[in-house]
């Protein structure tokens, strides 16, 4: 192909759905950070201790005193320990969630469903729109590998260019555009691979998730034998305290972060963490408990995976940037915020080459019509959803505030 023939290319993949790219770029670098953007929004998403160490029975008593009558969902303390440890109540039939210091117990506040970090994901994973909007997001990931491959070819010598000075930034001015799209897209094109691969993963598990293809490994067979029982428990749920314990007896080294219910009797409590693995997320490291004994039903490990499913644990950390702190989180930002104005510039670039010769409307097409009619229809379907969240009917955790 000639240099011409690789920047029509180019050109056709930036601006096919140039919005709907911008915009998944854009929502993609706030995600990384919205649980930072929580914690500067409200004085209840802050830890008071930095302590990395977790007191379950203090948690306990707080909820036991504060909400009798509540039963616990879910408790999740974030792999940074400045962010409140969040537990999730299920109280008469409605959602809640509470924030509480993880080392301490002190209670910080309470809040619905809807808030900065869930919208932001939503957008992003989603447009909300279900499983056609994650089908979409994900296929961009496609588009990100033609942009990468192209843009060496259009970029002659790209690899001479990395400290070259760019003009100065003129809104009417193509070639200043120009200029920044690609010394910037240079030093973002390690991020961007990493975007387009974890993107394409997604998109393959999007697949296998749709055509019901098993690519995780099975629960243990503890689980799946109490399963089919589909027996009602004669004794109370497990507390967090005892599940905790129980745990944290059967898998010593793991760093205990995460505490879920089940809606049923006759199914597991999960307790998952980290145990010193790299770039593996939360789920990774498991512990399958009985919800009325405690007995131990299944350890899973991380490093003990298999091939796919260790790059199913490993895309998250690897496209969020969340496996070393908020210094990782803050790269991730960065060079996301660089993938942005990369995408927006392109878009700027085709509108000023063209704007002479027709107008806007045409020089977007249908794709381009689509993309931004897609853009604002996500805007408002996230709005309308990111506040809603099912409670199940049932629930088999402790009732707060009873004597055990």
């Amino acid at each position: 192909m000639s240099a011409r023939q690789w920047f029509n290319v180019h050109s056709w993949a930036g601006l096919f759905v140039g919005a709907l790219l911008f915009v998944t770029c854009l929502s993609g670098t706030l995600a990384t950070l919205s649980h930072e953007l929580e914690y500067l929004s409200d004085s209840q998403f802050r830890a008071i201790s930095d302590s990395g160490d977790t007191d379950f029975a203090a948690i306990e008593r707080t909820l036991n005193t504060h909400y009798p009558g509540a039963q616990v969902m879910y408790l999740a303390r974030h792999k940074q320990d400045y962010l409140a440890t969040e537990v999730q109540l299920k109280i008469q039939g409605s959602f809640r969630f509470v924030y509480v210091d993880g080392a301490t117990g002190a209670l910080l506040g309470e809040g619905p469903w809807a808030r900065i970090s869930r919208f932001l994901r939503n957008w992003h994973m989603t447009l909300s729109m279900g499983w056609t909007g994650k089908l979409i997001i994900t296929s961009l990931s496609l588009l990100l590998v033609v942009l990468l491959v192209s843009s060496l070819y259009v970029y002659r010598q790209w690899w001479r260019h990395f400290f070259k000075r760019p003009a100065a930034l003129t809104l009417s001015k193509r070639n200043s555009w120009s200029d920044w799209h690609k010394l910037l897209g240079l030093w973002s094109y390690w991020f961007i691979l990493v975007m387009a691969l974890t993107g394409l993963w997604y998109l393959l598990e999007h697949g296998l998730q749709t055509a019901k293809i098993d690519h995780y490994v099975a629960p243990p067979p503890a689980v799946t034998q109490l399963a089919n029982q589909n027996e009602k428990s004669t004794r109370p749920p497990l507390t967090l305290s005892a599940a905790y314990q129980a745990a944290k007896q059967a898998f010593p080294s793991l760093d205990i972060r995460y505490i879920s219910y089940p809606q049923h009797s006759h199914q597991a409590i999960q307790i998952r963490g980290y145990n010193d693995d790299i770039l593996l997320r939360l789920r990774a490291n498991k512990v399958y408990l009985h919800p009325a004994t405690g007995a131990v039903l299944g350890i899973q490990k991380g490093e003990q995976l298999p091939l796919v499913p260790r790059l199913k644990d490993t895309a998250d950390p690897l496209h969020f940037g969340n496996f070393a702190g908020l210094g990782t989180k803050l790269i991730w930002a960065f060079f996301g915020a660089l993938m942005t104005f990369v995408s927006g510039a392109g878009v700027v670039m085709g509108w000023l080459r063209v704007r002479r010769k027709t107008s806007a409307i045409r020089w977007l097409g249908v794709s381009g019509v689509i993309a931004i009619a897609l853009v604002l229809a996500s805007v408002v379907a996230t709005s309308m959803s990111f506040s809603v969240r099912n409670v199940p009917a049932q629930l088999f955790s402790p009732v707060l505030g009873v004597e055990k």
